[in-house]
């Protein structure tokens, strides 16, 4: 038997979401009749997508949060929205390379879209949550938060920081209603990974999964959708790894 969570009502920010986990969220709020604001960072394909779009409850956004300044341009617009129920801070990006190779714009780069763009939206949406009493905020992090591996300081680093950020925010805002948990994703089965990995290290990383496999990215987007749904009343200030056993091994 199956559970149809149902969220009419509701406004949810999703971050990231034209492709992969960010994607398979959002498809996952609106079969949840949730009214969604979506952002991508290609102008060029949010403007295809509300062009094409004839779903009054979806909206997209053009958002590139990699500097101080679009960020705030993006909490300008945001401020102008109206009540956000839910956010989901999906957005990052991953620089693999040895630290000593890490330039400073690469490092300014990948702390403003993984870290500080959460921090701000986050501090942007608390004010309204606050009134009303109720907030669900969702922050998707990595199992790099949790291990890490050569080449991964500035993603871990920032990874770890969400982490951090999304503790903090649990316990100050508790007593409000308003839930605060990350969701740290293994392998997943995206586009981005099959481009980028060969059939032979897909097969390879898989042996190293108890389960044997990759998530497939509704696998993730269905545990963020419960995380902000009212049979969440309880869960706050966690980390919930999806990586069918991978850090335990």
């Amino acid at each position: 038997m199956s559970i149809r969570i149902n969220l009419a009502g509701k406004t949810a920010l999703i971050t990231g979401a034209t492709r992969g986990i960010g994607k398979a969220i959002a498809g996952e709020f609106i079969e949840a009749d949730v009214k969604v604001v979506l952002t991508g960072t290609s102008q060029n394909e949010i403007d295809q997508l509300n062009s094409e779009n004839e779903n009054k409850a979806i909206k997209w956004l053009m958002a590139d949060f990699s500097t101080s300044d679009n960020i705030k341009s993006f909490i300008d617009e945001l401020e102008n929205m109206g009540l956000i129920d839910i956010c989901v801070n999906n957005a990052g990006i991953n620089i693999i390379k040895p630290l000593n190779e890490v330039s400073n714009n690469e490092y300014e780069r990948l702390m403003s879209i993984n870290l500080s763009a959460p921090f701000s939206i986050v501090q942007c949406l608390i004010p309204n949550m606050k009134k009303q009493k109720y907030g669900r905020i969702v922050n998707i992090a990595s199992i790099w938060s949790e291990i890490s591996k050569s080449g991964r300081s500035l993603y871990t680093t920032s990874k770890t920081g969400l982490v951090g950020f999304t503790r903090s925010m649990a316990v100050e805002y508790a007593s409000s209603n308003i839930l605060v948990n990350a969701v740290s994703p293994g392998f997943t089965l995206t586009e981005l990974t099959q481009q980028s990995l060969s059939d032979d290290e897909m097969k390879s990383l898989s042996s190293q999964i108890p389960m044997g496999r990759f998530a497939e990215p509704r696998e993730v987007a269905k545990t963020v959708l419960f995380l902000c749904s009212d049979l969440n009343t309880y869960i706050t200030g966690q980390n919930i790894t999806i990586d069918g056993g991978f850090t335990l091994v």
